[in-house]
């Protein structure tokens, strides 16, 4: 930690071979920054402007000489504190990619972040023992042919080796330790005695050869990259005090809560699906069937007595934003008072309680992070608490993970919180593609009439209709992303190929996507999670294994089943004068007095069937299910949650 603080006021270079565990390390200086006395809480402030300029991911980037290009600028820095979020910078964030659980060890992993493909990969590798874990993160791109490094391996020392030619390269810096066939040559030049790596992980600046690394950590068991920094410039940013870590949800770290998390990758804009997860009113109806949408109710205003309350923090670079109002039941009291019950003065919707009412609280930590629980205040910690995660694949999709964190001595085991969730996302998962096109479409056609870089782009002022009580927040948010989504990594080129693939195909004038194709859990969830991808072998392996025995047994009961002792009759006959046939006849003798029995064959034959039903049925939850049918039968549920007159 002192050499960090050292760097960062450049009294000490630390270089990519330094033995640092870079994420590990990153988490110790922000947990000690929140410490009073500490003599890098208060380090100048660094000028984001070197931040935005940033060479992009693929050129070359200085893996040693970080350190020393972030010492304090001269400049004065950026004022954030402004309502127009002019101050918002997304290259100043950590960006969430997936959970470290989903990981297989020593396995690469492609995520990808603003249409860049990143591979990461968790292993034991160097550490100190098999419980230690690292993270590293590199551009998924090897710079000897440009293919995937995703597609290759993850050696016993801990390096990424692309499949292609075998190349390597150190995890922590994106150097190349490796190159086979220089090494042969090498060693016929120099001798078998002399033969070494020609290539050691080790100072100097980024070589052609070199792959990029990105920083990355591990914060609530989430991995985090933060692609315009490197390892070591992130130490020295975060030690500067320049770069916070990754936004938080207390109550995950609190004794005596437990989470449960989950992944879902969608075919929806990440701005879109971010919307929806703050939108409060549609829960009532997108969610009328099961209980989800009673508790959406609570988040809701009524406009009269239960109305929001919007507070909003600019952190450097950013923006916070928590929204709290009263939870009672606003529309379900409204229903049943008035829709319902015919009651001409409205009843007071607050249940009685104890105590004075809790606040459904949302809090959206800009660009990423959401949580939304029932508190005291916008601090107190909650019973309950939703965490949202949405990752900014790139133009017109998403990743979605989320967290359940209850107070309770118990959990529930993942795979069950995957099926009702997915249940749950494919209610209304296909209702955001208008939403996905209308306003890609609209951001589109205003980058095309406005040629500024960073102009202001009216998208959803222009394109939505704001009148709900409970839309304080959604306005806000749609006005956070008009003024910021132009300065977003790639957005610009990305809308416009969107728009240019779909105006040439026609696809914006025809049929959207199938349901198929935006609900296929398959693609979506099941692949990328390994719980959910592991419990589908199992029932794969159940439902098979149920079907032998019941296939067996009916065989040997036609077979054997000519009543008992046929053919331990003719043991000592013609037919089984040896040994192995007067076994055989024993054998099956004991069957017909057993399970060939009317009484155990039928209820081995039914437990059977009822594995094989059973293992289909919960392997089903993992492949497309929601077809037009069921979302038929769910629609009529609206009527149950807000009567026809």
């Amino acid at each position: 930690l002192q050499r960090i603080r050292n760097a960062a006021k450049g009294e000490e270079k630390i270089t990519s071979s330094s033995p640092l565990h870079l994420h590990e390390t990153m988490k110790i200086i922000w947990a000690a920054a929140a410490a009073p006395g500490l003599a890098f809480r208060h380090a100048p402030v660094v000028s984001w402007t070197r931040i935005t300029t940033r060479i992009p991911p693929g050129s070359p980037l200085h893996s040693t000489a970080a350190v020393e290009s972030a010492v304090p600028s001269s400049a004065a820095p950026l004022s954030p504190k402004r309502a127009d979020f002019s101050g918002f910078d997304y290259g100043a964030h950590w960006y969430p990619v997936v959970w470290a659980r989903d990981l297989r060890l020593d396995e690469p992993t492609r995520v990808t972040l603003f249409d860049v493909d990143y591979v990461v990969a968790r292993t034991t590798a160097g550490t100190a023992g098999e419980e230690d874990e690292a993270f590293y993160a590199l551009v998924d791109e090897c710079p000897h042919k440009k293919v995937a490094l995703s597609e290759g391996r993850v050696t016993k020392g801990g390096d990424f080796q692309c499949s292609y030619h075998g190349w390597s390269f150190d995890g922590s810096t994106g150097r190349c330790v490796e190159i086979p066939q220089t090494l042969i040559a090498k060693q016929g030049r120099a001798g078998a005695e002399s033969y070494d790596k020609p290539q050691q992980s080790g100072g100097g600046r980024r070589r052609r050869e070199d792959a990029t690394s990105v920083a990355v950590t591990v914060v609530q068991g989430m991995v985090w990259l933060q692609p315009n920094y490197t390892p070591i410039e992130a130490l020295a940013a975060a030690a500067n005090g320049t770069l916070s870590g990754p936004p938080t949800i207390p109550e995950i770290d609190e004794e005596g809560y437990k989470t449960t998390v989950a992944i879902r990758d969608f075919p929806i804009d990440w701005t879109v699906l971010t919307e929806n997860i703050m939108d409060p009113d549609h829960g009532h109806f997108a969610h009328s069937a099961g209980q989800a949408g009673k508790g959406f109710d609570l988040y809701v205003s009524d406009g009269v007595e239960n109305k929001p309350a919007l507070d909003e923090e600019w952190p450097s670079s950013g923006w916070k934003a928590t929204n709290s109002v009263p939870a009672v039941e606003k529309l379900i009291a409204y229903n049943s008072n008035f829709r319902l019950g015919g009651v001409k003065k409205k009843k007071d919707s607050k249940k009685k309680t104890d105590g004075p009412t809790k606040m459904a609280t949302t809090i959206f930590h800009a660009p990423s992070v959401i949580s939304m629980g029932r508190r005291d205040n916008a601090t107190a910690p909650a019973a309950f608490v939703s965490g949202f995660w949405v990752s900014p694949t790139g133009v017109g999709r998403s990743r979605f993970m989320a967290s359940a964190t209850v107070k309770s001595p118990i959990s529930v085991p993942r795979w069950a919180t995957h099926m009702n969730l997915n249940n749950f996302l494919d209610q209304d998962t296909y209702l955001l593609v208008g939403q996905n096109r209308a306003t890609l479409k609209r951001e589109a056609e205003g980058y095309l009439a406005n040629d500024e870089s960073d102009a202001t782009n009216p998208v959803r002022k222009s394109t939505y209709v704001y009148r709900s009580p409970s839309e304080k927040l959604p306005t806000r948010l749609g006005q956070f992303f008009d003024a910021t989504l132009s300065r977003s990594p790639n957005r610009r080129e990305g809308v416009l190929a969107w728009y240019r693939w779909n105006t040439e195909g026609g696809k914006l004038i025809g049929p959207g996507p199938s349901r198929r194709e935006i609900l296929d859990r398959h693609e979506q969830h099941t692949k990328i999670c390994p719980d959910s991808s592991d419990l589908v072998e199992r029932c794969d392996r159940v439902m098979k294994r149920s079907r032998l025995v019941a296939v067996a047994l009916v065989l040997a009961r036609l077979l054997l089943g000519g009543g008992a002792g046929g053919v331990a009759k003719e043991a000592g006959g013609p037919l089984a004068k040896g040994i192995i046939q007067w076994t055989v006849g024993l054998a099956a003798d004991a069957a017909r007095r057993s399970v060939l029995r009317p009484g155990p064959f039928v209820a081995i034959l039914a437990a059977a069937a009822a594995l094989y039903r059973g293992s289909s049925l919960i392997k089903r939850e993992f492949h497309f299910k929601t077809d037009e049918g069921r979302h038929r039968h769910d629609v009529k549920a609206i009527s149950d949650m807000w009567a026809d007159l």
